[in-house]
């Protein structure tokens, strides 16, 4: 994602990843054996006793060079300038990742297969994928299209936009984007904006706190907050979003 290039002559023994999304992804290849470290974000079990070097973003660096990794796997971005610099002056290989979109997740998956030695595996996690979620397009075909935003928390409220995987996954599950004309990927919005827009629902990860003038406005449907990770999870992620805006399509 960054432009770069890198060459190993075997696998990575000792990786870190930045991004928790692709944490997963290693876990899901079946390679979690060389993960020497973790973000203060991976809480699962298989993660929880690993060293944490913090943030994703602008990680502690001290910890970082202790953990020895021969690979780090850093978001691609400039949210975060200090880290690539750091790497690379360090002499540590930095795999750059960006996962906006759905299919930026497919080329993640793809990518870490062959980096790691674990092509096969990818492909078959890729396949599973993309018939969940084609499975979930077709429940849903013939079904009206439910105009949503879907609000990630925040005062005032963060929104999804144009060119997310959440916009990604509105579509899959039968639901048009209200914001698909914000400027941003994310960004706030006040209120009235909200108020003011022909919207038939709201959604958000259990868990969000919604002005009570939202909830007078349309209905909030609450998803688990895996819908905001996104990695393996998505296929699952698009169905729960489908069961609760298309609820007669699972019946």
């Amino acid at each position: 994602a960054a432009g770069r290039s890198l060459r190993f002559d075997r696998p990575p023994a000792r990786v870190l990843s930045l991004v928790p999304s692709a944490t997963a992804i290693l876990v899901g290849l079946g390679v979690s054996d060389v993960l020497v470290g973790r973000t203060d974000f991976d809480t699962t079990a298989a993660l929880r006793d690993l060293p944490s070097v913090g943030g994703g973003l602008q990680p502690d660096l001290e910890r970082l060079v202790t953990l020895r990794p021969d690979l780090v796997i850093r978001f691609a971005g400039e949210q975060d300038t200090v880290t690539p610099r750091a790497l690379a002056a360090r002499g540590i290989p930095h795999l750059a990742v960006r996962p906006d979109r759905i299919e930026d997740v497919r080329a993640i998956l793809r990518q870490l297969g062959v980096v790691m030695g674990q092509v096969a595996k990818a492909d078959s996690l890729i396949a599973t994928l993309d018939r969940e979620l084609a499975e979930v397009r077709r429940l849903v075909a013939a079904r009206e299209r439910v105009r949503v935003a879907y609000l990630l928390g925040g005062t005032p409220p963060w929104v999804a936009g144009p060119g997310t995987y959440v916009a990604d996954l509105l579509e899959v599950a039968g639901a048009a984007n209200v914001f698909a004309d914000l400027g941003d990927l994310y960004a706030p919005v006040s209120l009235e904006e909200l108020l003011t827009r022909d919207i038939d629902a709201f959604v958000v990860a259990h868990g969000t706190v919604v002005s009570p003038r939202l909830h007078a406005r349309a209905p909030v449907r609450e998803v688990s907050p895996d819908i905001e990770l996104p990695g393996l999870g998505l296929g699952h992620a698009a169905r729960a979003l489908a069961k609760v805006l298309h609820p007669a399509a699972f019946r």
